[in-house]
């Protein structure tokens, strides 16, 4: 029997270790048969490190077993020392190695001489934590509890993974669809340091005496990312475009670009493009009042967007307070800072991704998801009032007004919820689930009868984003082929006819469509995991603290035992939700298989379709890192975890019914619904229709025959010059192309893209000016033969 209280044991040990390790240095053969003065400086650091232990050996034979109990600092800080020499070193020697694998044999020979002194540094590092674990004699019952659990939820992911060894699904890309990859990951070093911050909140927590401190704290969290994020420059690339002439400033391209747009028609008095039907409408608001307060600039109204969206991070922190600990909230909260850091730097090389700086509406819809979560944990463990459950209908109902698929999360909610409360209090549930709905349809009606009078019909969203996409993935087209609408067809109809191709496609291929879903499905699952790093390698040091290049761009299954970890991870958090808060503690998670169940039946997967709800997946992780934490930190003086059982309240308090909160709350939630609508209606029509001779008088410029002339405001003006376009894109006028041009959008009475042939570039034509355009329609463009820019008092024609 190992008698843990004699070090000398321990100190034994080590000799032994250290012994070995000097033998191992010793024959690793030498450079030009001699060794080399890093050779012998190590050589000289084993033997100090043997010598050291050998008199730790024989002055600790007679020590007192109690010796360090006396001095509780110091005991605390040679077991934390303790750990980081065991993770350090082997983090080290797998850096160099992968170093050596792409750049040359110089850092696999700096491995392979240190290795010996890194095992011996590491092997007693764990050592003296285990032994100490062992001498305290620490309760690890909950630990083992804690992995019969996880074991359990491991059984339940082995027919998933046999599911995907047999039928390929979400390794196997398919054309079906969008078959995205991982979104931009975190890094290695930003989830250490989370959970340093993490562990630091473990330790000291209990001597942290504030009042409010979960508010303290979450207004911390919010001012860290509002300085961290505006410090962080902006580095253009496909969504936020680099600077071009004229003007030399980024402008929004692609999905950003088309809310712009009807953002910009919106501040010129003509609504979001009405009649259309804007994809994103609440997005699509948020940003109009964005640059009514900031103005054109781009790094303006993104710095205003980044100061909302800092509140992300921020209620992040609040559910992990909800469902854990505030170890486990920071640690979310600072995924969330330190990922968008990473999407920014990373955003020149990546693929449809998604952060802060962007006009995308991934992250305003998580925003929102999150928040949903926090409002329903909190019902599920104490009963509401009726105003709650309306604010917690009309908070979904806004995400789903950003992201329709958000609507989705109604049905899990509503299962996961009868389960806790069934017993004791179902009409509670009842009440609950029928007022979060109605809050729901409170805040989505305004935007119904808008879209009803628009549209001819009932329409939800944007038939092109939605409808058509959904009619042509389902009827197996997989190009960018455009379903026009019909003459005289009305937005409804042409919905009602996309909706029908979808239906005749399911009914003559079923399995086909399923199997696509499916595919998708697991594929964002696979997706998911790796929020977390996996490598391809590493291609010089800095890199390990920003990518320079997409390494989380692969198919199929990459580092099985890195994966196989990271599964481990999932399953411990599944274990510790589970044990703490049962099904309440598997909500995110429900949510987050509901949100990408929808989104695969539209043949789509990976990338910036999982960032709404992959914090979902970040949440069991960091439940899972804090676990083994937890039991790490097992020697520890005077530290005890348990595994918390949270007890939710089965009785149903006595709440007299306010009505003016009630109405209050359901005024607010009907006036965020009906800002919509409104917002069209709130600027004054800056370009009132006028007759083309009008328009000539005032301009100057006559039109020839076939030409028309248009007037409005000019926004994101480029120039390309001969045989230059915007990288990966095949959008008219954007593309690389033979012309030189300047490709502008026109907002105003007659909206659209106008690309103007011009052989230099303009000297003078900001953006937001007011223009007048003469030209001829080909197709989806106006050609513009001449153009009259005015802004700032001063006007300049080209082409005349």
């Amino acid at each position: 029997m190992i008698d843990f209280r004699k070090y000398s044991n321990l100190f034994g040990l080590w000799v032994l270790q250290g012994l070995a390790a000097l033998v191992w240095l010793l024959l690793i053969p030498a450079d030009a048969g001699r060794y080399s003065t890093s050779r012998i400086l190590l050589i000289a650091s084993l033997v100090m490190l043997l010598v050291f232990f050998i008199v730790l050996f024989l002055k600790m034979r007679k020590a007192k077993p109690d010796f360090l109990n006396r001095r509780a600092g110091l005991y605390n800080f040679l077991y934390l020392a303790g750990i980081i020499s065991f993770i350090i070193p082997p983090v080290a020697i797998f850096t160099l190695l992968a170093l050596g694998q792409s750049i040359g044999n110089i850092y696999t020979s700096y491995a392979e001489r240190l290795a010996p002194l890194a095992f011996l540094i590491s092997a007693t590092g764990l050592e003296w934590c285990v032994w100490r674990i062992a001498a305290r004699n620490a309760d690890l019952s909950d630990f083992r509890r804690l992995l019969i659990s996880a074991f359990k939820v491991l059984l339940w992911f082995a027919p998933v993974g046999l599911i995907i060894f047999f039928t390929r699904w979400g390794i196997s890309p398919i054309r079906d669809g969008s078959f995205g990859h991982a979104p931009t990951p975190l890094l290695e070093w930003q989830i250490g340091l989370a959970v340093v911050v993490g562990v630091f909140a473990l330790l000291t927590e209990a001597n942290w005496k504030i009042k409010r401190l979960d508010i303290v704290l979450f207004i911390l969290v919010y001012l860290l990312t509002c300085v961290i994020w505006l410090s962080d420059p902006l580095v253009p690339s496909y969504f936020a475009t680099p600077p071009r002439a004229p003007n030399f400033e980024p402008y929004p391209f692609s999905d950003p670009l088309i809310y712009a747009q009807y953002s910009q028609s919106a501040l010129a008095g003509e609504g979001f493009l009405w009649p259309d039907i804007p994809t994103r409408p609440f997005y699509v608001t948020l940003l109009t009042w964005m640059y009514a307060l900031a103005g054109q600039n781009y790094y303006h109204v993104i710095s205003l967007q980044t100061i909302l969206l800092a509140f992300f991070p921020a209620v992040l922190y609040l559910l992990g307070r909800e469902l854990g600990s505030r170890s486990l909230g920071l640690m979310l909260a600072l995924f969330a800072i330190f990922r968008d850091l990473t999407a920014n730097r990373a955003a020149p090389f990546a693929l449809n991704y998604s952060y802060s700086k962007l006009f995308l509406s991934e992250l305003p819809t998580a925003l929102f998801l999150v928040i949903f979560t926090i409002l329903v944990i909190r019902w599920i463990k104490s009963s509401k009032p009726l105003h709650f459950f309306i604010l917690a209908g009309g908070v979904l109902g806004v995400a789903s007004l950003i992201r329709l698929q958000s609507a989705v999360l109604l049905a899990p909610m509503a299962l996961l919820t009868v389960i806790p409360l069934w017993k004791d209090r179902r009409s509670e549930w009842l009440k609950g689930v029928i007022v979060i709905i109605l809050g729901f349809i409170l805040v989505i009606t305004p935007w119904f009868v808008r879209n009803y009078y628009a549209a001819d019909g009932l329409v939800v969203d944007n038939p092109i984003s939605q409808s058509m996409t959904f009619a042509r993935r389902w009827s197996g087209d997989n190009g960018n082929t455009i379903f026009p609408q019909l003459p005289d067809e009305t937005t409804a109809q042409y919905v009602s006819r996309m909706n029908s191709i979808a239906i005749d496609s399911f009914k003559h291929e079923p399995g086909r469509i399923l199997s696509g879903a499916a595919n998708h499905f697991v594929n964002s699952l696979i997706s998911s995991l790796y929020t977390f790093p996996v490598r391809d390698r590493i291609e010089s040091p800095s890199e390990l603290l920003w990518p320079s290049h997409a390494f989380w761009l692969f198919d199929n299954i990459r580092s099985p035992i890195l994966s196989m970890f990271y599964i481990l991870l999932l399953a411990l958090g599944l274990a510790v939700a589970w044990i703490s808060y049962r099904w309440l503690g598997l909500l995110p998670f429900v949510f987050s298989l509901a949100y990408n169940a929808w989104t695969a039946l539209f043949l789509s997967s990976g990338d910036r379709f999982l960032i709404p709800i992959d914090w979902t997946w970040q949440l069991y992780f960091a439940l899972g890192l804090l676990a083994l934490a937890k039991v790490a930190l097992s020697g520890i003086r005077d530290f005890q975890w348990t595994l918390q059982n949270e007890e939710i309240q089965n009785h149903i308090a006595v709440k007299t019914f306010n009505w003016k909160k009630t109405a209050i709350t359901a005024g607010l939630v009907l006036f965020v619904g009906m800002s919509l609508p409104l917002t069209e209606l709130a600027f004054a029509e800056k370009y009132p229709p006028v007759t083309p001779e009008q328009l000539s008088v005032n301009s100057g410029m006559i039109p020839l025959y076939g030409e028309i002339i248009v007037y409005g405001r000019a926004v994101y003006p480029r120039y390309y010059k001969s045989g230059d376009g915007e990288p990966s894109t095949a959008k008219l006028g954007y593309g690389v192309d033979d012309e030189a041009r300047l490709v502008f959008w026109l907002v105003g009475p007659d909206p659209g893209l106008v690309i103007f042939p011009l052989d230099t570039v303009p000297e003078f034509f900001p953006n937001a000016s007011d223009v007048w355009v003469v030209g001829k329609v080909d197709g989806d463009a106006l050609y513009a033969r001449a153009v009259k820019v005015e802004a700032d008092g001063q006007a300049v024609t080209y082409g005349e």
